[in-house]
């Protein structure tokens, strides 16, 4: 594994410690499509939560979440579509792309987790 996977599998570990924390249930863990991949994709009682996880260790080129782009967003919208294709109609009353920027700072991680995010 390189280490930009490693970081990306500590990101996720840590958010989604964070979302178990908040009473989300896991459903799927990296998504992947053709068109995009999913970082994980969980719920809390009738929502459909889609997450982008991004971690920075350090400030040095912005925080964690402003490494969301529109291009990734429409990225992850697309796989989310895919997603869905595969779900009855009315499983969820509500979906929303939430994102989670993790900083790893001497040895110290924080989560801020931003819902409705895009």
């Amino acid at each position: 594994m390189s280490g930009g996977r490693d970081a990306g599998r500590l990101g996720e570990d840590l958010a989604l410690r964070h979302l178990v924390q908040e009473g989300y249930e896991l459903l799927a863990r990296n998504y992947r499509t053709r068109r995009g991949e999913i970082d994980l994709i969980v719920r809390r009682g009738a929502t459909l939560v889609f997450v982008e996880v991004k971690l920075r260790r350090g400030v040095g080129f912005g925080e964690p979440l402003e490494s969301i782009t529109p291009r990734k967003q429409e990225r992850i919208r697309s796989a989310a579509s895919h997603y869905l294709s595969g779900l009855p109609e009315d499983e969820f009353e509500e979906v929303r792309f939430d994102a989670i920027g993790v900083l790893v700072r001497g040895g110290r991680a924080s989560v801020t987790h931003l819902k409705d995010a895009f």
